[in-house]
């Protein structure tokens, strides 16, 4: 029996509850990564063979190795359940370590030199960057975040969907479908984007649509901006690491309300990523506190 077979099997078996997005990539493993496997019998490959397979690849981190030998597993289980292989070689295979990546937060200077010059571009790029910067809300989620979601009188914004290349969809995860608080510097950015166009989504393109996807911020005026500033070249989700960071910094929330207002499910992320970068900037640090009295 093919491996092919058992690839195409995990497709079908998944492709009702993955999201666009997610089959599109997993798809893109399997053709372009797995194809090693695909002419050969599923009961031939041993564990040494995925070891050697993955040991070869070098033009990719370990999270993306990590993420292919998911596939791999659950490709092989589809053949184990059918008791097509006696156990799954992927038992042996040790996975590779991975450790979250360094942030590079913007500073409280840069955001407000940012946000000034944005009004040089267009005004739909100034609204996208307060967005960003004032609630940490992930680039899809500004793009598909509609009027109805926004209540000024509560002063509450509701996550309620995302925009891709792929089309609008439920937030990334369960937990990621929350309520954000409007902060006081937020409110007339978003009083004037609701007051700007009839549509109901708070961003529009010339032609009142929503924008499919961020690029025409990335390319045309957020890579522009920064390199005008002379600032290091980061991505626009770097607001969202900024945003958190510094509500962390100055203690406006803890972990566990952060992972919330972030749409995470638990605050591993926000010790892992935010928290571990504050603890390496001490240079504040109020060292004649006394702590025990």
């Amino acid at each position: 029996m093919l491996f092919k077979k058992y690839s195409d099997l995990y497709i079908i078996f998944n492709q009702s509850v993955w999201k666009p997005s997610y089959l599109d990539k997993i798809l893109g493993i399997i053709h372009h990564r797995l194809s090693f496997f695909m002419d050969k019998s599923i009961t031939d490959i041993k564990a040494s063979d995925i070891k050697l397979w993955y040991l070869n690849i070098n033009d990719v981190g370990n999270k993306s190795k990590r993420n292919y030998l998911s596939v791999l597993k659950g490709i092989f289980d589809i053949a184990l359940h059918d008791e097509i292989i006696n156990k799954n070689p992927m038992i042996h295979v040790k996975l590779p370590k991975y450790h979250a990546p360094r942030i590079n937060p913007f500073t409280a200077d840069d955001v407000k030199n940012i946000i000034n010059h944005s009004k040089n571009y267009n005004y739909n790029f100034v609204y996208f960057l307060a967005l960003g910067f004032y609630t940490g809300m992930r680039t899809g989620e500004i793009l598909a975040l509609k009027k109805s979601d926004v209540d000024l009188d509560k002063k509450i914004i509701r996550i309620r969907s995302t925009r891709s290349r792929f089309g609008e969809s439920s937030p990334k995860t369960f937990g990621s479908i929350r309520d954000i608080p409007i902060l006081d510097i937020l409110f007339p950015y978003l009083k004037k984007m609701i007051s700007l166009n009839d549509s109901d989504y708070m961003l529009t393109t010339q032609y009142n649509k929503p924008y499919r996807d961020s690029y025409v911020f990335t390319v045309r005026w957020w890579k522009p901006l920064l390199k005008s500033l002379n600032l290091e070249y980061r991505r626009p989700y770097n607001m969202r690491h900024t945003y958190a960071t510094n509500m962390l910094f100055r203690s406006i929330v803890s972990p566990a309300e952060l992972a919330q207002l972030l749409g995470h499910s638990n605050t591993q992320m926000v010790f892992d990523v935010y928290v571990s970068y504050l603890e390496k900037h001490f240079n504040n640090f109020d060292r004649s506190i006394s702590i025990y009295t």
